[in-house]
């Protein structure tokens, strides 16, 4: 048993990393140390913060007053047209395009690595720019619960423990006899970053350090980021593409049927030609599964894959401490492979409004629904149990004909409720905002929606091929709660660098933390390779009941995605969508491969899983359809199944079963 690092070594890393909440700026910078910073290579992110309203899942639970950091790129004007193609930078008339997911503004460099951080401010010159009336009148208060945002515009870009590169004005803040370096509402600046080591670190705008929920500023509305720093030399990949994409990554197809993927393929520049759909979208030769144009950042997804610099994807033996000399821990995987990251941002005391704002406001229901509302959350998304039994109750939403439906028992399972916190295009609230306990206002019910949004990320769930090295980057925004982060069926060493380090499947986080799990044993699907669900929680009950957990889908076939009907075409040969931000749209075109809905007839997609690099391809599967499901026989479908057509073959998880 070889360990490089001594255990005092090792815990000093760990307290250096996160010490960053307490003693960032002393710590951070000083003119000696300025000198010292030697950049590997300057990555860039051009990235607006604004204001953006937000579902967190399906059933309605929402933010109209939300707050984000974004990629510029990533922004549209009232015309739609992208900021970086020219599109009009108003504050207030700005929003994500719409074929992207609202998620946590994720940036990646290397350790060595230097990032310039280019922001604009886009908020809205005052705060809580779409505030809400109460529906129900004083001394009661605003049941709608979304008018948290801090009353300053200011805006600044702070990530927690990583190294400033040129003086105190790359720190983002206003403290002391320190220059202002914050941004005023309409304002641009940059600020530069050194990262030492790996890591996973919080990033805030220090323009609101004080106010808001918890005291937190406006994190309890959204405006946080990560920076997550890989290995020495690594590149940075799309881990989930939709189909359109993926086909156009590849190049041809293996002799058992899998893809090749050309990690270096662009989109097609089409900016002059009839349908220049990819050059609208401002996507025209961008690359579509290299996070990197060259140094700039052009895409933030919350899932990457990290290769290594060599020819194969693998990282060298000086990566780390026991492979430098030789050595390597049994008990993880090779970790000079790729490797797969997750990254998991626990966000608590959330300002949303509730899907059934007359219940959860209730003077004497809304004690008993109080702990279980949508308000503690990951990446944007929640899956509250307390709305899910109402819409139940009610016959809405994907568990809306499901008679032994109790309680805690069928809130974790996507079989009732669907894939967690998936976004669609017509909630199950839908004509119930007036709905109260009484059942006053109540007749808009049964199945609504018709799809589900964001074909390559519709839900909290992150994928896998079982075998794959796996890295989860977990984080606490805050602003306020302690939690425990617990996942099923996996483990990892508190230290992957000894195999006499603490083995663990569970790991106490505070606001500001970050904490890095490597995957023990086989990675995806542990030892034994398993396929299937495994959830991952924070382990206060009342903590998940409020909408804080995810799945991790471990899949044992190679998925290429759902052929959409936007594409056009058959699902057996598809085009490509004609229309800016069709994408956005999950619709499954006939007979594609899907995953059968309670709610939604035409099924929901399964996003296009790009493999690792140098990594054993997971087969094919058997051909599976989606059937309209009509359970009480009035000739209306009301929700999808799963028909396996060849089973003779592995139709993949969860067709199997």
């Amino acid at each position: 048993m070889k360990t490089k690092k001594s255990s005092a070594h090792y815990m000093r890393s760990v307290t250096l990393s996160l010490g960053g909440l307490l003693v960032a700026g002393s710590l951070s910078y000083s003119p000696e140390a300025s000198a010292a910073v030697t950049c590997a290579r300057t990555l860039s992110a051009d990235v607006v913060a604004i204001d953006q309203p937000i579902m967190f899942n399906r059933i309605g639970a929402q933010n109209i007053n939300y707050m984000v950091y974004a990629l510029r790129r990533d922004v549209v004007d009232s015309n739609n047209v992208p900021l970086s193609e020219g599109g009009v930078a108003t504050a207030g008339q700005v929003s994500m395009r719409p074929d992207k997911r609202p998620r946590p503004l994720v940036l990646r460099m290397a350790a060595g690595d230097c990032l310039q951080v280019n922001l604009q401010n886009l908020l809205t010159s005052t705060a809580n720019p779409f505030n809400v009336d109460p529906l129900i009148g004083q001394p009661n208060p605003n049941i709608m619960q979304i008018n948290d945002q801090v009353a300053g515009r200011y805006v600044s870009f702070h990530p927690l423990g990583l190294q400033l590169v040129n003086s105190i004005a790359d720190d983002g803040s206003f403290v002391g006899k320190n220059a202002n370096s914050l941004l005023a509402p309409g304002a641009s600046g940059s600020y530069t970053y050194y990262a030492e080591g790996e890591g996973a670190f919080m990033a805030y705008s220090m323009a609101q350090p004080l106010g808001g929920e918890a005291s937190g500023g406006n994190v309890g509305v959204g405006l946080f980021g990560v920076v997550n720093v890989e290995p020495v030399g690594a590149k940075f990949y799309r881990s989930q593409l939709n189909e359109e994409e993926l086909r156009l990554a590849t190049t041809g197809t293996s002799a058992t049927g899998q893809p090749i993927i050309d990690y270096e393929a662009r989109y097609p520049n089409d900016c002059g030609a009839i349908n220049d759909v990819w050059c609208k979208e401002g996507k025209a030769d961008l690359p579509i599964v290299n996070m990197l144009d060259v140094n700039e950042i052009v895409h933030v997804d919350i899932n990457a894959v990290i290769a290594g610099p060599n020819a194969d994807g693998t990282f060298p033996p000086s990566t780390y401490p026991l492979e430098s000399i030789g050595e390597r821990n049994p008990t993880v995987p090779n970790r000079l492979e790729a490797f797969r990251e997750f990254t998991v941002v626990f966000h608590d005391e959330q300002a949303a409004s509730q899907a059934y704002p007359l219940w959860f406001g209730d003077p004497v229901l809304g004690h008993t629904l109080h702990s279980v509302r949508d308000s503690f959350m990951i990446n944007y998304g929640s899956g509250g149990i307390g709305s899910e039994i109402i819409s139940n109750r009610l016959g809405v939403g994907p568990m809306h004909d499901c008679l032994n439906c109790a309680y805690e028992e069928f809130f974790l399972t996507a079989y009732t409720v669907g894939d967690v916190a998936m976004l669609v295009d017509i909630p199950a609230n839908t004509g119930l905002e007036n709905c109260d306990p009484a059942l006053n206002n109540c007749a808009a019910v049964g199945p609504k929606a018709t799809q589900a949004y964001f074909p390559e990320d519709p839900s909290n769930v992150h994928h896998s091929y079982t075998g794959d090295f796996v890295k989860f980057r977990n984080l606490h925004a805050g602003p306020k709660e302690q939690h425990i982060f617990h996942l099923h069926n996996h483990q990892w060493l508190f230290n992957a660098n000894d195999d006499n380090s603490n083995y663990l499947d569970a790991q106490g986080i505070g606001p500001g933390s970050g904490y890095t799990y490597e995957i023990n044993f086989g990675g995806s699907g542990n030892r034994n390779r398993s396929a299937g669900d495994a959830i991952f929680h924070c382990h206060f009950y009342p903590h998940f009941a409020q909408g804080m957990w995810e799945m991790w889908r471990n899949h044992d076939v190679t998925e290429t995605g759902t052929v959409l009907s936007v594409s056009g075409g058959t699902a057996a040969d598809p085009l490509f969508h004609t229309s800016p931000f069709a994408l956005q749209s999950g619709l499954p075109a006939v007979g594609a491969r899907a995953l059968p809905d309670g709610e939604i007839i035409a099924g929901t997609p399964i996003p296009a899983i790009v493999p690792l690099p140098a990594k054993a391809m997971a087969p094919m599967p058997g051909e599976v359809i989606i059937v309209a499901k009509d359970a009480n026989g009035d000739t209306i479908p009301e929700s999808s199944q799963a028909k396996v057509i060849d089973r003779t073959k592995n139709p993949g998880y969860p067709f199997w079963i």
